[in-house]
This record gives C-alpha cells, structure tokens and sequence, in this order.
C-alpha cells in the first residue's frame, strides 16, 4: 500500500491503476469517508492537500502538497491570508487543534471501530417491527427461532415459490389445496390445524385464528413482554411452527410420515426447558409450573 501511495493520500491517489482489488479498496474510500475523523495534533501526520481533514473534504485546489504544521504556529492556527470566497469558507469551518498526537478515531459512539458499528454504519436499523417480541424471551430453541424467523418473513422455501415448481405445488401434509403456501401450512392446512388443536388439548393455549398473518400480529400482542408465561408461549409456537415444517420436508425427501399427536408432544421439549431453567419463586414461576403440569419444587429441590 505505501508503494502505490508514494507520497499521497488513499483519498486522493485516484483508482485507474493497479488490480481490481486495489480499485475497489480506492473506491470504498468515498463511503467511509463520512465515518472517519481526524483529531489534529500536532499536524505532522497529516497533509494538508490529501488527507481528509477538514470537513469539505482533500483540500487539492487550494494548497500545495505540504504538511498541516505549515499553517499550526504555536497550538494556533495561521493561515495565509486570502480573498476569496473559498478561502473565507475553509477558514471559518476549521476543525478544533486538540494537541498531543495526531489521531484518526471512527464516529461513532465512543469512537472505537469495531465490526457491529461498521455493520450499523452502512446498514442502519430499520424500523421495529411489531413480531419481534416472538423471538425474544427466558425460553429459546435457536434453531425453533430460526424457522419462526423465516416463517413470519414468509422465507421458507415452500412450494409455491417459481423456483421450486419442479417439485409439484400441492400439500404432502393434507394434499387439499393445489397450491402449498405459509398461509396454508401455519396453520390453514388440515393436518396443521390438528397439530394446533392437539397442543391446546394438552395445554390451556388460546388460539382463535387460522389466518397466519392475522394470528401473527394477534399473538405478538397477546404474548408480549417478560412475563414467563407469555416466553415459554412464544417459545411453544416457534417449536409448533418448527416442526411442522420439519414434517413437511420429512415427506417430502425421506418419505417417513408422523402423526397429529406425534407432533404436538412438542410440548414436552417446553417442558423440559422450563425445568432446566432455574427460575425465582414468585407468583409468575408456580402460573408457569402450573401450566405445564410441572410438580412445584419443595424447600429449593429442583421440579421433577
């Protein structure tokens, strides 16, 4: 890199020369640019017609190739004097002189670089949205998460996608519809809907909706928060959604089907995570013991 520099600035060396690479190094320049501050010193580290310094950018057609201690005397800045609108406009927007060693810091909050605030830099957050609260809480399957994840993005790769045409359109779980979609599997699909009504027979679930997208913004309200019954709810419905679609692929590329009931024992995965968890003993942990039929610990002895 300093061979190709020689004695000028990433910002201004230009990108016509050199491997692709090279090329595409140069040309990121221009996007950092606004994620770089330069803290001035002493000015010897830094030249004042290449380096990015000041906030209007390489100062190329104003000065000569020299360093920022021509214009610093005594922690002072001294500038030539000039009559010109750009000189008035460099002169009136320069930066503070901080002293000591001449550094360049990212702007960011503390202003340490690090991968995450290089992600947040050129990826902004976009706005939150409403479902975000079911892949939170005290209770998580990353994987069961996962596929919630992709379910409620409508990611997954069903058969209604053009891509996937070659593989037939209709349900392998019901072979009802002509078409396989996220609304049909979650949980519109007949087989699906037992999986469901087997769970609420096996725990005291509240689901009045088949619709995927209505019962989606229905539960991220109703199941909202920290309390633990609502976590291990959310966690319930990633695990039911999980393995719904983990019996579609099953007949689909193994051939090997399940029942209703089979999978509704996803229950018991809740069950077991909630006895790993070692939870307070308050009013909310004995509603939650309660609900999944879990024998209430006596004088600090694990459930069992």
């Amino acid at each position: 890199m300093h061979y190709r520099l020689r004695q000028y600035s990433v910002w201004t060396v230009g990108d016509r020369s050199g491997s692709r690479g090279w090329r595409k190094l140069i040309r990121l320049c221009g996007v950092i640019r606004p994620f770089i501050e330069y803290l001035i010193g002493s000015g010897n580290s830094f030249m004042l017609w290449h380096d990015s310094w000041h906030e209007m950018g390489p100062l190329l057609t104003r000065f000569p190739l020299a360093l920022l201690s021509r214009v610093i005397v005594e922690g002072v800045w001294r500038w030539p004097q000039r009559r010109c609108l750009k000189s008035i406009q460099i002169t009136h927007s320069l930066p503070l002189i901080h002293g000591g060693q001449d550094r360049i810091i990212c702007r960011a909050k503390g202003g340490t670089f690090s991968t995450s605030v290089a992600y947040d830099m050129f990826h902004p957050p976009g706005p939150k949205v409403g479902w975000s609260s079911l892949l939170l809480g005290a209770f998580k399957i990353p994987r069961h998460r996962f596929i919630l994840w992709l379910a409620i993005l409508e990611k997954l790769a069903t058969l209604d996608k053009p891509w996937l045409q070659n593989l037939g359109s209709s349900c392998v779980l019901c072979s009802t519809v002509d078409l396989e979609s996220h609304e049909h599997l979650f949980f519109s699909c007949p087989f699906a809907s037992n999986c469901l009504c087997e769970v609420q027979r096996l725990v005291r679930l509240h689901w009045p909706y088949r619709n995927w997208v209505t019962a989606v913004h229905w539960v991220s309200r109703r199941w909202r928060g920290k309390h633990v019954v609502n976590a291990s709810f959310r966690t319930l419905l990633a695990s039911l959604v999980y393995h719904v679609w983990q019996e579609r692929n099953a007949r689909i590329f193994k051939h090997t089907s399940r029942t209703p009931l089979d999978i509704a024992r996803v229950v018991n995965e809740i069950r077991d995570l909630v006895i790993s968890k070692e939870l307070p003993h308050t009013v909310s942990s004995r509603g939650l013991y309660r609900l999944w039929q879990i024998p209430w610990p006596v004088d600090g002895d694990a459930a069992v």
